[in-house]
């Protein structure tokens, strides 16, 4: 059985443990909000709590969770006050659409725009940094530093990544 198919954006998700994931994100009412005050423009965490009127405590724990399972993708940094850089978010669907029957479960869901250019920014930066790495092990150069995106292993990237949605 086929867990998921790509066409132009959309990809049809039949794995349980990812559906499961996106019901849990989408049934809670907060992370609801969060991620569709995402979906069309990328915003730093405090614009996101202001935007959805929610208490400061919670909603970094649940927009947190929403980071370490994919649901909402690194999206540029901006300059805050006193040389601090904060990152930018956006959340990794624009429309899901959920099919039902009998005991079989099917999300057929729509990259947000944002988020689809973000995680080829993400993968990009990721070749790049595999690539100084590389560098810096020859004898005739050396990097000073490198930068390294991080996944973590249980995220919607990680799948994305598994079944080949994003080549690397």
């Amino acid at each position: 059985m086929e867990k998921l198919v790509y066409n132009n954006k959309w990809v049809t998700i039949k794995d349980k443990s990812i559906i499961s994931l996106i019901l849990h994100s989408y049934a809670d009412e907060d992370k609801k909000k969060i991620l569709n005050t995402t979906v069309h423009k990328p915003r730093i965490i405090l614009d996101i709590i202001n935007a959805c009127k929610l208490p400061q405590t919670s909603s970094y724990r649940k927009i947190n969770s929403l980071i370490k399972n994919g649901m909402l993708i690194p999206d540029g940094e901006v300059p805050r006050k006193y040389g601090k850089i904060v990152t930018k978010y956006v959340s990794l669907f624009e429309n899901l659409d959920i099919n039902i029957v009998k005991n079989d479960i099917s999300i057929k869901a729509k990259f947000s725009e944002y988020a689809y250019h973000a995680i080829f920014r993400m993968m990009r930066e990721k070749i790049v940094s595999i690539k100084k790495q590389n560098v810096s092990n020859s004898k005739s150069y050396q990097t000073v530093g490198t930068t390294r995106v991080s996944v973590p292993a249980d995220s919607m990237i990680q799948f994305l990544l598994k079944e080949e949605i994003i080549k690397v």
